[in-house]
This record gives structure tokens, C-alpha cells and sequence, in this order.
């Protein structure tokens, strides 16, 4: 069975207040986006949870 450690790994996240803020904007923005028919909302939303993956890639702070 799968058990994950709760331990942290590499310290505090530093950008883990921005990667939530952007994951709720971007699934709101494409939600709205599917709900409006509006293409260019959804794209919005993709573009702004690209934004928070990238960010998971970003080095830890030292």
C-alpha cells in the first residue's frame, strides 16, 4: 500500500502561497470559461495553472 511521508522534504515552499492562489484563479477561469461557452477564458485558466506548474519547478529557497 501506497503511504506517503508527511515529513517535508526540502523545507518551506516558498511560492506555495502563489501556487494556490494561482490553481484556484485558473480553475475558476476555465470553469467560468466552459460554463460562458467562452474559448479564450478557458485558454486564460489553462495559461494561468501552466504558470503554477511551472513554479513547482523553481528551486528551493537556501
Amino acid at each position: 500500500m501506497f503511504r506517503p511521508s508527511r515529513k517535508s522534504r526540502e523545507g518551506e515552499d516558498r511560492f506555495l502561497a502563489w501556487k494556490v492562489r494561482l490553481f484556484v484563479t485558473g480553475a475558476v477561469a476555465a470553469f467560468a470559461g466552459m460554463a460562458m461557452s467562452l474559448s479564450w477564458l478557458v485558454w486564460v485558466g489553462i495559461a494561468v495553472l501552466a504558470v503554477a506548474v511551472v513554479l513547482r519547478f523553481l528551486p528551493p529557497r537556501d
